[in-house]
């Protein structure tokens, strides 16, 4: 009697995981049908940061969320497969920086200063903002965190006390309005130089910025994965340190 109470256990868990485990992979098939559009409509578009596949995917899942009526937190918990190469594909942003290293070589320490300058001065000055405006405590320690790339900031801003997917909707906002900005800036200042370019994307727009200039060439690619690495951990350990 006990032997068989003990596999009914067994099987009625075991189908719990199955189902859990059959719901997750639709979320994540789901989730690449939804990358996929994405990316077509980029290319249709020409790829306009408005059309960025990042903003495109995450719409698209929001609208299937509500419209098979699912909380969005539960949906990320299916996809939570997926988050977990986050860390491993930042990793590999390494390759490009290793490609130039020549020329990190010739630059030496200098091309550090401009990452920690604007890895201090970007969230500061937002959290300076919503600092005089009264805005929540949880809300200007998120903000701090907006500018190094979504893996670092969601943990980042959940240490602080902040809320991890506000964290990563800062982090996408502000990747797609530095990609926007960086035209601006080019004919502003006249300067459009592959160095410049990634420094300032990697550092100020992270990821998407990442991504942006990589497209733009090698070398921008690579100085913006060097920017985005060194800011994200600089960034991460200092409010860590500081404030956790």
């Amino acid at each position: 009697m006990a032997q068989s109470s003990l596999i009914e256990i067994i099987m009625m868990l075991l189908n719990e995981s199955l189902d859990v485990i059959r719901i997750s992979a639709m979320w994540i098939v789901l989730l690449l049908l939804c990358y996929g559009v994405s990316l077509r409509l980029a290319r249709l578009l020409k790829q306009h940061i408005i059309a960025h596949p990042i903003v495109i995917t995450t719409s698209l899942m929001l609208f299937l969320s509500q419209f098979i009526n699912t909380d969005v937190n539960v949906v990320m918990d299916y996809l939570d497969p997926v988050a977990y190469l986050l860390g491993p594909l930042t990793v590999g942003l390494a390759l490009p920086v290793y490609n130039q290293l020549a020329v990190l070589r010739q630059l030496g320490f200098k091309v550090l200063i401009p990452i920690l300058l604007g890895g201090i001065l970007a969230p500061l000055s937002s959290y300076s903002v919503l600092y005089v405006l009264g805005a929540e405590y949880s809300w200007q320690m998120t903000m701090l965190t907006k500018s190094i790339t979504t893996p670092f900031a969601m943990d980042t801003a959940t240490m602080l006390g902040g809320i991890a997917g506000l964290a990563a909707v800062f982090v996408i906002i502000t990747g797609i309005v530095g990609v926007m900005a960086l035209p601006i800036l080019n004919r502003v200042l006249r300067i459009n130089e592959g160095k410049v370019n990634g420094l300032v994307l990697g550092t100020i727009a992270h990821g998407i910025g990442t991504a942006k200039a990589v497209q733009l060439s090698e070398q921008a690619g690579a100085f913006a994965s060097l920017a985005l690495c060194v800011n994200g951990i600089t960034t991460a350990i200092t409010l860590s340190v500081l404030l956790g």
